[in-house]
């Protein structure tokens, strides 16, 4: 086997030290030497003298070279001009161009393609381009929080609603490693802190740009989401509900209406009537409030002096002792909308910290600087026995109370998302009691 193998490796080696130059020059060479051969005989014959044929030689072979090393040059130097052509096409330098050195011919030919390929593939570079600006103009525009990342898993672009995410711009953060980040690449992207995951799921994949390859990462707020599908099924079974109610709520009410206006002498029946009228009307104000709940409700957005806010609001409660802590000057929200929400927050913690030895309410105001902007911050606390079951506090007609309808929270909810902020609920982390919590953008939706 090695015998055999032998004559092939040495062909190999022949083969790789082939070129066309070395070809030329060894081509060259030996019609040089032919040349030289035939002059050298025939000036031996002629019996010439040696500064003879020193001069013969001069005269024949120095043009002879002159000659020679230009038409080695003028079939080499197209293949070098061809090859810087081809070089600054791989690096995407579709702007140089070559002289066309022959007017017909392979070479020709061969020039002429190279140039329409350059041609054809700056065109489509362009539209590249074009489709790459595009989604990253489509990328700025999303409210989901959507990163870049280089294949060293440094940040390269982002959105706003990821500097939302981080809660400072992106562009501070720019070639920042992604742990640093609160993203971690394992098999696969995945938060560092896994309580991340019950509130955001993770989408990505990889694409090249440039011979570089990027991390598309997306993340969806999955809470969201859960909450617009519950509060779109609740919306439908309140407009089922609200339909039906009403269409039995109707009649009855309009028999009870007749029958209690006739004469009668029989008090009872009267009285009797009387209280199914009574509570069609309570049940057809009870789902007239709760409808409210499923509406998108018309905001009139105003500044608003939360000074003035905050005196109409503790004056309603005047019996109760509500400890005002007001840093923001003004509030860029519905005054009349806002007011309804404050009140039933109050309200509510009014009437848990009633049990209480010494009831304490508070009413905070503040304002907080992120990225995305200024927002305020409305907090109302109390010193209740806290939230027993925070999961089901916007659920409609859930209640803890034993007067309670279950429709404050979720309306209020319902007004503040729709002013683009958030109302959450927890409990006191140090002390006793729970604090419901309004955050609005004073400008854009959060």
């Amino acid at each position: 086997m090695t015998l055999k193998t032998e004559p092939l490796q040495v062909e190999q080696k022949v083969r790789k030290n082939q070129s066309l130059e070395r070809q030329l020059k060894v081509a060259l060479t030996v019609l040089v030497g032919i040349l030289l051969g035939l002059v050298l005989s025939i000036m031996s014959l002629l019996s010439l003298t040696v500064l003879a044929q020193l001069t013969v030689l001069t005269v024949v072979f120095v043009p002879l070279g002159i000659v020679f090393i230009g038409f080695y040059n003028k079939i080499i130097t197209p293949f070098y001009s061809l090859t810087n052509l081809v070089e600054a096409v791989r690096l995407e330098d579709y702007s140089l161009r070559i002289k066309d050195h022959y007017q017909a011919g392979i070479l020709h030919t061969l020039t002429q393609e190279i140039a329409v390929l350059s041609d054809d593939l700056q065109q489509r570079k362009q539209v590249y381009d074009q489709h790459t600006l595009l989604i990253y103009h489509l990328i700025e525009q999303l409210e989901t929080p959507i990163a870049i990342f280089n294949n060293q898993h440094q940040l390269s672009h982002a959105n706003a609603a990821f500097s939302q995410y981080i809660e400072q711009p992106w562009q501070t953060k720019r070639l920042t490693a992604s742990e640093k980040l609160g993203l971690v690449f394992k098999d696969g992207w995945q938060f560092k802190d896994q309580h991340e995951s019950s509130r955001w799921q993770i989408k990505y994949s990889q694409f090249v740009e440039q011979e570089q390859t990027y991390h598309l990462v997306i993340l969806t707020n999955v809470e969201e989401l859960l909450r617009a599908n519950q509060q779109k099924s609740w919306q439908q079974i309140i407009r089922v509900l609200s339909h039906e109610i009403r269409n039995s709520l109707t009649p009855i009410k309009s028999l009870a209406q007749t029958l209690a206006s006739l004469e009668s002498e029989d008090s009872k029946s009267k009285q009797a009537l009387q209280v199914i009228v009574d509570r069609s009307n309570s049940l057809e104000e009870f789902v007239n409030r709760y409808g409210d709940i499923s509406k998108n409700i018309v905001i009139n957005k105003s500044w608003i002096n939360s000074t003035e806010l905050v005196n109409t609001i503790t004056t309603l409660f005047s019996q109760n002792t509500i400890l005002v802590d007001n840093k923001v000057d003004r509030i860029w929200a519905d005054v009349v909308l806002l007011k309804q929400v404050l009140i039933n927050l109050i309200k509510n913690a009014v009437e848990a910290s009633s049990e209480s030895d010494k009831p304490r309410i508070e009413l905070i105001l503040s304002s907080q600087q992120k990225s995305a902007g200024e927002s305020v911050v409305i907090e109302v606390v109390d010193n209740g026995q806290g939230i027993a079951n925070i999961d089901n506090l916007f659920v409609p007609f859930y209640t803890t109370k034993k007067q309670g309808q279950g429709i404050g929270l979720g309306l209020s909810q319902n007004i503040i998302e729709q002013h683009g902020g958030r109302l959450t609920l927890i409990n006191n982390e140090n002390k006793q009691g729970a604090t419901a919590k309004i955050l609005l953008s004073q400008k854009g939706k959060l």
